[in-house]
């Protein structure tokens, strides 16, 4: 760009940005204020109408610069690189800016030159921001006509081209053509709106008339089509599995959609001030966050956590006795985990008295404690607190299905979980250290020795103690890998649907030899736990690095689980003898409980929350569901604990 073009573009940006500086408000957040400002203007500008028109020469100057289609196009609006190499991009320019060129979006930021402006301007009426255009002498027959030519329409419907071409093609995309195949099969609105749009853009630009509400009508209902389809794939993604690739490319499809209809309704519309408005808002919101990093990250997982939300949801509701029957089915398998535990809790024990290096040792742990969760999975049983992470998916799915009128629907299934996680817990408990203490008692008559030196037991029992060890911290820590292994539990199966990965299985030359039957039940026997066993691995050595991270890094970090510190409980009881730990026993009730307690809370709430958001819904739900359970816990409080009633026989 030449010097002689640079100047005048840098003066007219600087008097707009005086001007801008006098309707911002002192607080940004504060749209009372900055409205107030822009009533004061236009009364100021009605007296003073030389500065109006120097005003709107100003803003007529920077609507017609090379580049200000491209502007419309593109002004947040994803680019085709993907989810990594945007991301990179974003993170790099927070990093090191971009060096301005004054090109439209530079242009943008000089005039509202406060990076969270776009905050009160948006806030701010609608018609209040038309009413100061007006003021301005902008939308007169010399701005934006309705006549033949007019260059500044000519470059916005430039922009349309240019978002119709992408939005085309975006949809030949293999990634989401895998996912509706019908877009291959018959005619795909994507490209069927690029083709009714091209020659309104050739007639305009030949001297024709602009494209009018009838044109803008047809190409609405192939937008229409559109929605309908990036919906349609989003449903299916419920239930085949979902990239993250295809989630990138579905927000890509439904921004160029977005952005293409809202210039057609610029266009097109007899006022074009007052449509000029939430196009103007959503560029300079798009241009003042495009190096968001928080923000793209949480629009583009949004719906990748939906799906995988989804699949814990659909294990969740196995984990919820609705009846009696299931209630004692649940305090059954329940039991068998705790057995398990107990078994599990010697190995571990005896794996510390080996004394290998911290590392080796933290590996050991967690094989130890995965390959146990997994055997108590595939064999039926249930470890308590991995079931959070699940449950609370099936909540937050039955909130978003639910009504006002219907909590009450909503609140049987939170107290059916309640009473469920209950049972659950205390049948791990009641048999983990009855079982442990079993395993002591044994030991010594069959081994000639105790299960570990006292000291080794003794401190096994201070670990838990709730005042004077960190049990109900570490219990935290703990909660934090229960809700993240629920979250690699719906991940992966979500990428067993996406993969199909019992077909591939089944299909595989090294089982295919078995037949299709056996093959099949491989398949299916794969598919149906294959997020099970990679959360359960997960999880277990979670526990085991998190157990040896005090010693490698000298910080306060431990794992404590209930089941696990009732079995240690046991194991100490059977060394060392009840009337050793009468003083103590108490206090190690209390930590067993209050680690119950923390394995829990925290594991759900982290686990409703990330559900609630990638549905997202906000916190007044959750807090009258609340509300709804304390009340019904006040007047039932047993009804929390005891199994429910029998269904009546029909």
């Amino acid at each position: 760009m030449q010097d002689s073009e640079i100047t005048p573009l840098k003066a007219a940006a600087a008097r707009l940005a005086a001007f801008v500086d006098r309707l911002r408000p002192s607080s940004i957040a504060d749209a009372e204020a900055a409205a107030y400002n822009i009533r004061r203007e236009i009364a100021h500008l009605a007296e003073r109408r030389q500065e109006a028109e120097a005003l709107r020469a100003d803003v007529l100057r920077l609507l017609v610069r090379p580049g200000i289609q491209s502007f419309y196009a593109e002004s947040g609006v994803r680019s085709g690189m993907g989810f990594w190499l945007e991301l990179k991009q974003r993170l790099g320019r927070r990093l090191l800016p971009s060096p301005q060129e004054l090109g439209p979006g530079d242009l943008l930021r000089i005039v509202f030159r406060r990076p969270q402006d776009y905050r009160w301007a948006v806030a701010v009426d609608d018609a209040l921001w038309s009413e100061l255009a007006r003021s301005l002498g902008l939308g007169r027959p010399g701005d934006t006509p309705a006549a033949k030519g007019d260059p500044a329409l000519i470059s916005l419907l430039g922009g349309v081209r240019l978002l119709s071409y992408r939005l085309a093609g975006t949809a030949l995309d293999r990634e989401l053509l895998r996912a509706e195949p019908p877009l291959e099969r018959h005619e795909s609105p994507f490209l069927a709106q690029n083709a009714a749009l091209l020659p309104l853009f050739e007639r305009a630009r030949a001297g024709g008339a602009l494209p009018g509400p009838e044109d803008v009508r047809d190409i609405d209902v192939l937008l229409a089509q559109c929605d309908e389809t990036i919906a349609r794939v989003r449903r299916r993604a419920c239930e085949n599995g979902i990239s993250l690739r295809l989630t990138y490319l579905l927000a890509l499809l439904r921004q160029l959609v977005e952005r293409q209809r809202l210039l057609l309704d610029f266009i097109a519309a007899e006022d074009r001030p007052a449509q000029a408005v939430p196009l103007a808002k959503t560029l300079l919101a798009a241009e003042q966050t495009r190096d968001h990093v928080g923000r793209f990250l949480g629009e583009n997982v949004s719906l990748l956590a939906r799906n995988v939300t989804d699949r814990a949801g659909d294990r969740g509701e196995h984990y919820i006795a609705e009846d009696r029957g299931a209630w004692w089915t649940m305090a059954r398998s329940a039991a068998g985990g705790g057995a398990i535990i107990a078994l599990l809790a010697l190995i571990k024990t005896k794996l510390a008295m080996l004394h290998l290096p911290p590392l080796t040792e933290g590996i050991l742990f967690g094989l130890n404690y995965g390959l146990g969760f997994l055997l108590i999975h595939l064999l039926g049983f249930v470890v308590a607190t991995k079931q959070p992470a699940m449950t609370a998916a099936a909540i937050a799915a039955t909130l978003e299905e639910t009504r006002p009128r219907e909590m009450g629907r909503l609140v049987d299934l939170a107290q059916n979980v309640l009473r469920t996680q209950f049972v659950a817990v205390l049948g791990n408990v009641a048999l983990a250290l009855p079982a442990a203490c079993l395993i002591g008692y044994l030991w010594p008559p069959l081994f000639g020795e105790t299960v570990a030196p006292v000291h080794k037991v003794t401190r096994m029992v201070d670990e838990i103690d709730p005042l004077r060890s960190g049990a109900l911290l570490f219990a935290a820590i703990a909660g934090v890998g229960l809700f993240l292994s629920g979250l690699v539990s719906g991940y992966f199966d979500n990428q067993a649907r996406y993969d199909q990965l019992s077909r591939r299985v089944a299909a595989a030359h090294w089982i295919a030899w078995l037949g299709p039957e056996r093959a099949g039940r491989i398949g299916a026997f794969v598919d149906a736990h294959y997020g099970a066993i990679f959360g359960n691995l997960f999880f277990g050595m979670y526990l085991g690095i998190a157990s040896v991270l005090d010693t490698l890094t000298g910080l306060p970090i431990d794992i404590r689980h209930v089941a696990f510190s009732s079995a240690n409980l046991g194991l100490a009881l059977s060394t060392l003898g009840y009337a050793a730990l009468a003083d103590l026993l108490p206090w190690a009730l209390a930590g067993i409980f209050g680690i119950a307690l923390m394995n829990l809370a925290v594991s759900f709430g982290l686990a409703l929350y990330v559900a609630m958001k990638s549905m997202r819904r906000g916190t007044p739900q959750i807090l009258r569901l609340a509300v709804l359970l304390l009340q019904r816990f006040a007047r039932h409080p047993f009804s929390f604990f005891m199994p429910p009633p029998r269904a009546p026989v029909p």
